[in-house]
């Protein structure tokens, strides 16, 4: 009963200061409008890769996410050091070259975990092979120097034990 009441405590405080944390998150997105929207369209790439990668990890919404975001700041950073209004977020927005850039970054993401997805299972199953190469070495020279019985090759009998040919 006592662990019951201490697990509702705990999950009340989580969900008090979970409220409070997108309480006072919605708040500074209004007081920050013009970068709120400057983010939100140009980080849109990486909101939908982290609803469509499904990988327990989440390393190619990163990879994303990253390479957007250092497409993004430049314009962000020309936001802040103009007057930071709606009308300057949207003026950004609406140039093609700036979209392209923003939504080139991402791109570029995609490709990155696309050939390093590519590189490494390469190396992988690379490494793989040449570890049943050693295996396989280690086997023929147990079997060389404990012979042939250890090979686990001869043909055995429901109880175990090997079958012997009869014409030798």
């Amino acid at each position: 009963m006592a662990k019951s009441r201490s697990k509702s405590k705990s999950k009340s405080k989580s969900s008090v200061k979970s409220r409070i944390l997108l309480a006072g998150f919605f708040v500074t997105s209004i007081a920050l409008l013009p970068t709120t929207v400057l983010l939100f369209f140009g980080m849109l790439p990486s909101i939908i890769a982290r609803f469509v990668d499904r990988s327990k990890m989440k390393t190619q919404t990163l990879t994303i996410s990253f390479i957007n975001f250092a497409a993004v700041f430049p314009f962000w950073f020309q936001l802040i050091n103009q007057e930071h209004i709606l009308r300057n977020a949207l003026d950004i927005l609406i140039d093609p070259l700036h979209i392209v850039i923003m939504y080139g970054g991402a791109f570029l993401g995609y490709m990155i975990d696309w050939g390093l997805t590519g590189i490494v299972a390469t190396m992988m199953v690379q490494k793989g092979q040449n570890r049943l190469k050693q295996i396989k070495k280690t086997q023929q020279e147990l079997a060389k120097r404990w012979g042939e019985e250890v090979s686990g090759e001869i043909p055995l009998d429901p109880f175990g034990f090997p079958v012997i040919n009869k014409k030798e």
